[in-house]
Formats: structure tokens, sequence, C-alpha cells
């Protein structure tokens, strides 16, 4: 401790001194730049000293700051394009701060004559982003960091739901209009997000901290340059790059859950890493456990040793938690040669740890409802209180290398991990061959790992800069594991007269699992940009190449407690202890109580998937029309690899291929009315094809959906038609209204359904016969300052959607038409921003809802359609979101923000609508509630140190 001390009082005075050196032979000078008649802060201007190499250019609220400033009479040089230069004279003291500038630019007035410009654009500002869209050639819709830093959003999941038809599900996955996940693409810095979903190939957006994007773009339309693997969006997600000047930030965010800070939390005690996010010592199966524990007939004293090699620890510690903490350190460096060559360098460190509590959970399955007693029939019906502790660390770290404005070179690498220590304890009751009282509790640890690394160029290969060509190579990895999943199973007959107080643990009711997936994903690309003459006519065209190969294994382990060994009298004793005092070394022994692993080999598997892809496209200017029109061919080559054998001893190895060769055409046309209107108009073909799981026969169990997911080898690929209309309208700079509509056909569409199998309810993958989703969209980005109201600006977008899946009457599956899996009729996010730059005042108050959406297909009779016999669909029902955000500038260096998330805490709620027909022969409809929880509201303070 006193080592440490000592080096912060020396690095401190080190570090005093220097400032001081510099203080004491130059002056500094800092300001804001705006546009004189709008008042808008003017981006990325150049200021500098005049007669000297000291300058910087303003950042995304026009500010700037000039240091190591010469002393003495200075002028400031103050230019951007199409705006007249500003020189203002200054007097600079050493060791001091000028008086604050506040520049105002006229425009130019004088018209340009028509030029190439090119650079490397901006995407982080909210009027770079809208630039960037209207100059789009697909139909888009986005986000910037600008508008991200204005709210609480702390990851990506939260980010992108203020996106025009986008929505969250499972507080991770993406569903853009009305579309699952699985229609979904998602690349990151040009690359494919990895994913950790054993199940399927989706990125988890939870994973991707918030303040490490610099922008988002959803492009909703296909394009030859873009795989086809999607329907719903495509998303890029850019992280932060070049910088635009030397800068270090600190942020400190503390905050709470109403549900969790006044109550106590219940958890297992973690490892000495867990703050870390993951687990390396006490969790994971122990080195001397063999690939298969088969203790039949093995010697005693084994079975005892590798009994209690397990971890031994199952107590459950209550305590108050500690507020939320969250901090991160951003370090921004910006270099410039004497031959003429940017580098600029961002890294990155973010750390949280959070811990969140939700009691009385209603959760319940219901199986067909009674229509002679008119009341719902239980099969589960419980009360869950969950807590849970997560840990996220993260790291950025990217470099930029500007050449030349012909050159440029990116090296980027992005690491996240998060961890999860989580404890559910259940009551209630299960009816399914016979009532029963049940307790179960379950222990689960989680750690998620992914990294990604680029190296990226971008290259313009004549002097008139009229060809350029473009190249990526990528590497990602995932991992997932979960060592040691719990679960214990108490239950009591309640037969009439039973004492259902006297809970006992079953044979076999106390389990382990642990599975790991791992996920390699190598990558490249090229793609050459050229401007061409055809007759009159300036034209563009575009050609590319890219592949893929991924590799995947998941491996799953499952153990139980036998306690067969016991005598009467033992099991007396033993089957109603605590289950702390059931797993002492007292009676884990070969004679007694011992562990056996009943892992199914057919659940693991190994993959491969080989993509390759190449386009050709053209862009035609013609009057005011704008056609962009080509073709993409893909081919994909999806290998499985599993044990079909049932037997531990035998080992039979199978492979499955699954290849397709696509042709994809697309064409996306632009008219422009002037420069402030436009139409769009785009049809194009996409895919979505099987996942490894989805593929593979394997079943595995739910704990949470109470069911077993089973796949299904014969899958085939959906193809889609897409078709958008859409009318942009674009105010003012930085502005945009919008209204469109869009249509898509789909052929053999990948459905869950819901099948009896000879008792066994279960989830399977299958291909309906068709679906069509029809939706509208309109979305507004304005200021207010037309009503009055200078400082205030208004975003709202909205989404109505049908769609309807029809199933073939003639396939085993029998099932009626519905809305496809998570899609809402409605999704309305709306925004009210405030922002004061002469006080330093920000502020924003968002609300989010969506209309109701299956989460969990029902069970049907299509036979003879009769609904008294369906078990019907789970919607999740409407809620209102509504979160506020102040944030207020303490001089230039430090900045305090507040907010609430979540302020009307509405329940989340789950429910069916059964029908059925009465005596009378009237139709009915009942509702029944499977899921329902308050989460609670979330209030956070934090500060904010820039240097």
């Amino acid at each position: 401790m006193c080592k440490n001390r000592l080096l912060t009082i020396v690095l401190g005075f080190v570090f005093s001194i220097q400032i001081f050196g510099y203080a004491a032979t130059t002056g500094s000078i800092v300001g804001s730049v705006k546009d004189k008649k709008s008042g808008e802060a003017i981006i990325g201007a150049t200021i500098q000293v005049e007669n000297s190499s000291v300058a910087t250019a303003t950042d995304i609220d026009g500010h700037f700051e000039l240091t190591h400033v010469p002393t003495g009479k200075q002028t400031i040089v103050c230019r951007y394009l199409s705006y007249k230069t500003a020189r203002i004279p200054v007097e600079v003291t050493a060791g001091q701060s000028a008086a604050p500038l506040d520049i105002e630019m006229e425009e130019d007035g004088v018209a340009l004559q028509e030029v190439v410009v090119s650079t490397y654009r901006r995407n982080d500002t909210e009027t770079s982003l809208i630039e960037g869209m209207k100059a789009q050639l697909q139909v888009a819709s986005g986000i910037s960091s600008q508008q991200i830093a204005k709210t609480l959003d702390r990851d990506a999941s939260e980010v992108v739901k203020r996106v025009p038809g986008i929505s969250i599900l499972d507080d991770r996955f993406v569903v853009v209009r009305g579309l699952a996940q699985r229609y979904n693409n998602v690349w990151i810095n040009g690359n494919t997000a990895p994913s950790l979903e054993s199940d399927s190939r989706v990125f988890s957006f939870d994973m991707l901290p918030s303040s490490q994007i610099e922008s988002m773009i959803i492009y909703k339309s296909p394009a030859p340059e873009i795989p086809a693997d999607f329907a719903g969006g495509f998303i890029r997600i850019a992280t932060k790059s070049l910088p635009l000047r030397n800068s270090v930030q600190v942020n400190y965010t503390t905050g709470f859950n109403t549900n969790t800070q006044f109550t106590k939390t219940r958890l297992n005690p973690g490892s000495s890493t867990d703050w870390l996010g993951f687990d390396l010592s006490k969790r994971p199966l122990s080195s001397s456990i063999p690939s298969h524990l088969d203790m039949a007939g093995s010697d005693p004293s084994e079975v005892m040793r590798l009994t209690r090699s397990f971890n031994s620890d199952w107590r459950v510690k209550s305590f108050i938690p500690t507020p939320d903490q969250r901090l991160s350190l951003t370090v921004n460096r910006r270099f410039d040669t004497e031959g003429g060559t940017e580098i600029g360098m961002t890294t990155f460190i973010n750390y949280s740890n959070t811990y969140k509590t939700i009691q009385d959970i209603q959760n319940s399955r219901f199986g067909v409802y009674s229509s002679e007693a008119d009341k719902p029939v239980y099969l589960d019906d419980y009360i869950d209180n969950q807590y849970s502790n997560d840990v996220r660390v993260g790291a950025m770290h990217n470099w930029s290398f500007i050449f030349s404005d012909r050159n440029k070179l990116e090296f980027r690498n992005l690491f996240n991990m998060l961890g999860k220590n989580r404890l559910t304890e259940r009551t209630g009751e299960r009816n399914i061959s016979s009532p029963f009282y049940r307790e179960e509790t379950e222990m689960l640890y989680q750690s998620r790992l992914t990294y990604l690394g680029q190296l990226a160029g971008s290259h313009f290969l004549d002097e008139h800069k009229a060809h350029s060509l473009s190249w990526n190579v990528g590497y990602s990895y995932a991992y997932k594991t979960e060592p040691d999943r719990r679960i214990i199973v108490n239950q009591a007959g309640m037969s009439e007269g039973a004492d259902v107080s006297q809970l006992k643990v079953g044979n076999e009711k106390i389990s382990r699992y642990f599975q790991s997936l791992s996920d390699h994903l190598f990558s490249g690309s090229v793609d050459y940009k050229g401007a061409v003459n055809l007759g009159s006519i300036r034209s563009t065209v575009k050609g590319g190449l890219m592949s893929e190969y991924r590799t995947r294994s998941y491996t799953p382990r499952e153990f139980v407690y036998r306690y067969d060994n016991l005598t009467v009298a033992e099991r007396q004793e033993y089957l109603y202890l605590p289950y702390e005092e059931m797993m002492s070394d007292a009676w884990l022994s070969a004679d007694k109580v011992y562990i056996d692993e009943i892992t199914q080999k057919t659940n693991a598997y190994d993959a491969t998937n080989l993509y390759g892809a190449g386009y050709g496209a053209i862009e035609l200017p013609v009057g005011r029309f704008n056609i962009y029109a080509g073709v993409r061919l893909e081919y994909n080559r999806l290998r499985l690899t599993r044990d079909k054998s049932m037997s531990v001893e035998q080992v039979l190895k199978t492979s499955r291929d699954y290849v397709d060769l696509d042709l994809l055409p697309s064409v996306n046309a632009t008219y422009n009315f002037n420069e402030k209107h436009l139409l769009r108009l785009a049809y194009g073909r996409s895919l979505n094809r099987a996942e490894f799981r989805e593929v593979s026969p394997a079943v595995y169990y739910d704990f949470d959906l109470f069911n077993e997911i089973g796949g299904n080898e014969d899958l085939k690929t959906c193809k889609i038609d897409n078709l958008d209309f859409r009318y942009e309208f674009y105010p003012e700079r930085g502005e945009l209204v919008s209204v469109g509509i869009f249509y898509k056909h789909f052929d053999n569409p990948i459905e869950w359904t819901f099948i009896d199998m000879g008792g066994t309810l279960r989830y399977n993958y299958e291909n309906a016969l068709s679906a069509q989703s029809l939706g509208a969209e309109v979305e507004i980005r304005k200021s207010l300052d037309f009503i009055g109201m200078r400082n205030f600006s208004l975003l709202f977008n909205a989404t109505l959607i049908k769609s309807n899946v029809r199933f073939d009457e003639s396939g085993i599956i029998k099932t009626e038409d519905r809305p496809m899996q998570g899609q809402s009729p409605y999704i309305i996010n709306a925004g009210l921003y405030y922002q004061n730059e002469k006080w330093g005042l920000m502020s924003s108050l968002l609300y989010n809802r969506l209309g109701k959406r299956i989460i969990g297909i029902g069970k049907s009779n299509s036979t003879n359609h009769d609904v008294s016999v369906n078990i019907p669909d789970t919607y999740e029902m409407p809620r209102n979101s509504l979160d506020f955000t102040i944030s207020k500038k303490l001089g230039k260096l430090i900045e305090l923000k507040a907010g609430v998330k979540d302020i009307l805490a509405e329940k989340i709620v789950y429910k069916q609508f059964p029908q059925f027909v009465d005596a009378a022969g009237q139709l009915q409809k009942r509702e029944q509630t499977t899921k329902s929880y308050r989460p609670g509201r979330s209030v956070s303070v934090g500060i904010t140190f820039s240097f």
C-alpha cells in the first residue's frame, strides 16, 4: 500500500512539472464555431494559429482547444468548406488560457465549381450520419455516437431499439421490421459479428458497450455489395477510429435498481476471478475427470475421489449489494509526421459490476383450456425469485494511418468479456401426470467472450481519384462457457392428506451441467469502385469478392447424483436435508451418494461453414434519377459432424453437407426532386439459411421454457423477395422526415412449431409453406426552432406491420396460419432533446412502446380446426418505457450526468388467449398470464473528466 502511494505521489509530481514546463512558455485558446445564420455548431472546421503548425479541428459540439500556443499577439484562422475564412486576433499569456472565442462563420455565397473532394468522412455526428443516409443508394436508417451520448443506453441492444422498425428480444437480440433475429445480419467494422448462441447464428447486442460505437447503420433493402442472408436488416456497426485531437477521458458512473438496492441479494459465492468476468479455478471440471464418467463397476475409492473432485461449495449467501459501478477510460492520440502521414490511435477500456434482483416472477405453463369448467389448466405454476451479478470487461484498440489523401490503413481490435452469476429459486406446483408441490433451485455461472481483429485498407488508384480499391482481412473469436450449472429439484405429492411441507429430493434430481461453445471466423474481401463514361452519362461501376470460413465446436456434459445405495433409514434422513448438507463429504462416497454422467453424445457437434461471394453493380445517374442495380452470386457449404452412436464405447461419426449456390439480383432507384426531397424504390432478392443447431436432430431441454427443443435435418433455405418505397424530406441540415412502405414474400420460411411427441411437448424447427410481411414506417428528426423552441429537437419514429405465415396442411406438423414469430403490429419511439451550449446543459426524454408479439408458439390441431383443443401462442404484451437523462458541463474538464431508466416501471407481461366453443355454440375468448414481473427503475449518476 505504501509503495502504491509513493508511486502515485512521484508520478503526480513528475506530471505536474511537465505541465508547468509547458505552461511557462505557452498558453492555450478555447472556443466554439457556429453557423452565423442558423446558430448550428460546425463540425470539423480547421482552427490554426497563423504561420504556425499549431492546429486542431472542432469536435461534435463545434468546440475546440488549441494548446502550446506561443505567447504574444496571435491570429487564429478558421476555415471550412463553402464558408468564408475567419481571422480573429488574440493575445496569449504564458501559462494561461485566453478568453473563450465564439466564432461565427458566414457562408461564402459563391457558387463552387464542380470538383471531386476525396476525404475520409466522419459518421459519429448526427449531421454527418443523416447526410450519409441521404447519399446512400439503399433504404437505410441509423444512429450516431452523438445521439447515443444523449441517452443512458449502456450497450448496443439499448441503442439499436431507437432506430425505426427495431425492437429487442430477450434484452440482446434484434428484431427488425417484426422479423425475428434469424432474419438479420450483423457486421462490425466490415467483418461478420461472432455468435455466442448454440442454436442460432445471431449476435448478442448486449456484448458491445455503447461508448465503443461510432455509428450504426441498418440497411433495409438488399444491394450487391452486402451479404444476402437477411430480410429484416443488414446492420453495420463501426467502432470509434481516427480521433480529431489528443484527449484523455475518464468516466465513473454509479447507480442502482429500485428492485435491487433495497432488497437482499442471494448468490452462490464465486471464484477469486469472478470480478473479471471469468472463472478458471472453482467451477470448471477438474482435469482428473475423464472424457466420460462411468461409475458402474468402478473401484469404490475411485468413485469417492471423483465424486469429491467437483466443486463442493453449495452455500447461498444473502447480502445487500453495493450500488452499480461503471468505469471507463478513453485515450485518443493523433500524430502528424514530417512526411505528411496522419496517425490516429484510440484506446478504450471499460469495466462494470452490477447487481439485479427480480422477485415474485409469475411463471406458468398451461395445457388445453378447460371449456367444461371454464378455467385454465396449469401444467406448471411457479413463483420465481431471481438474483444476478453481471461483470463486463471491454477493451478497444484502433490505429488509423492516412499516408496521403489517396491511401488509408486501419488496424482495429475489439475485446469484450461478460460474466454472469445467477441464482433462481422457484416454488409452486407441477401437474402433468399427477400434482406435485415443487421447489427448484438453479445456480448458473456463464462467461462470454468475443474478440474481433481487422486489418483494412482503402486506396485511390489514380490522381483524379476516379478509381478506388478497398480490402479487408479479419478474424473473430467467440467463446461461451457455462461451467457447473446446478439444478436441484425438491418435491412432495399433493394427494389428499399429504404433507406438502415434507419436500424431498428425487433420485437424479440434483444435476450439474457443463457446456462450452467456441467459434472461429476467418474472412477476407476486396472491393473495387470506378467512374466510367457511358456516352454522356458519368456512371460508377462496382465489383468485389468475399470469403469466410467458420468453425464451431459445441460440447455439453451432464451429471447427476445417485443415492440408490442408501439404506431405507439413511434415505429418510438424507432426502429431507438442506442441499448444502446433502453435498457434504459425510454423504459422498461409493456406498452412499455418488455422481454419475448421463451425457448424450448426440447433443455435441462440430461444424464448419465455407462461404464465398462475388458481385457486380452499376450506378447510373440519369437526369433526376439515380439507378443502382447489380447481382450477387453466393456459394455456401455448411457441414455438420456429430457422433450418432448412443453407446459410450462406440463412435459413429457422421457428416452431412448443406450446399447452396444462389444468384441474387437487386435494384435501388432514387428520384431527386431537389436537394431536399427524394423518392426511393428498391427491389432485391435475399435468403435465410438454416444454422448449425437447427439442422442437427439433437434434442436439449430449455429450463426457462419448460420444454425440449429439437432440430430438423431436412430444413430448406428460405428465399425472400423484398420491395421498398420511401419518401425522404431534409428540411435543414441534420434534419429528416421520411415515410415509407415495404413488402416481403418468403418461400419456405424457417419457423418454430410446437408439437406433441408422445405426451412430451417439444419446440421444433420447420419450413412453413410461405409468409408475407407488409408494413409502413415514418421517421422525424427535426429541430423545434420553427416554433420558437430553439434549443429543442424531436425524434419520432413509428412502424406498422402485418404478417402471416402459411403452413402446409399435408405436412407432418399441423399448424394454423399465424403472424410471424417475434413480429409486433406496431413499434413507437419518441425522443425530446434539449441542448443549451451556453449553459453547457443537455437533457432528453425518451419513450418506447411496441405492440404485442409472439414469443412462444402454441400447439394447434389444424386437421379439424377445433380451437377448443389448442394450446394458444404466447404473446409479450404492450408496455410503455420512459427514460430521462440530464447532463451539465462544469467548465471544459468536467461533465455531470444523471438519469432514470424505465420511469414508469410497468410490468412485463406474457399472455395466452385461449378460445373455445360453449354449449350454446358461441365462441368464447379468455386470457391467461404465463409470466409477469416488474423490472424496476434504474437510477444513475456519473462524472466525466476530459483532458
